[in-house]
């Protein structure tokens, strides 16, 4: 076999080869971005705001009695049919006045529930932030400071309101 001829062979091996492949690879659902995910809203946020936001169309929109709607992004990609696949999608509920309410479901969006309101609640927020003496944002008597080497007692803070916990028991009264 002469040079020529055995690069046309293996072209046209090649050829079939890449067209198995294609042929076992598929896609449904709508491609879509999730990087923008911590500027959804609650109650602000709109659906129109969120195709944009996610860069697509949601897949499927299910409509609600009450005026309420849940939106489902979907993209699933499979190469040689169910031997490799990603699968994500993630389902957002709005109210009746059409307002992003809530994540529903997320499946393989790592970052969906790591932003609320556009900050992110796995990071606590910077120490200044914090106030310097909480006991003065609720109206409360603040000792003038003691130093450290005179007393290492702290009180205990207290709370603004009263939790609806403080009682411990209580009495049924039996055969009244």
């Amino acid at each position: 076999m002469s040079f020529p001829q055995a690069s046309r062979l293996l072209r046209s091996v090649m050829a079939v080869a890449v067209a198995a492949i294609l042929a076992a690879c598929s896609t449904t659902g709508k491609p879509f971005d999730t990087t923008d995910l911590r500027f959804l809203v609650p109650g602000e946020t709109t659906l129109q705001e969120a195709r944009q936001l996610l860069q697509g169309d949601p897949v499927n929109i299910y409509r609600q009695n009450d005026g309420s709607a849940i939106a489902r992004w979907a993209h699933t990609s499979t190469v040689l049919t169910d031997a490799i696949y990603v699968n994500r999608e993630i389902w957002l509920a709005f109210d009746a006045y059409g307002r992003f309410e809530r994540i529903v479901k997320s499946n393989n969006v790592g970052h969906a529930n790591l932003y609320h309101d556009g900050r992110r609640v796995d990071i606590p927020p910077p120490a200044a932030s914090y106030p310097a003496n909480p006991a003065a944002l609720h109206g409360q008597h603040v000792p003038a400071a003691v130093p450290a080497a005179v007393s290492s007692y702290s009180a205990p803070a207290v709370p603004a309101e009263p939790s609806p916990f403080s009682r411990s028991t209580v009495a049924y009264p039996i055969g009244k």
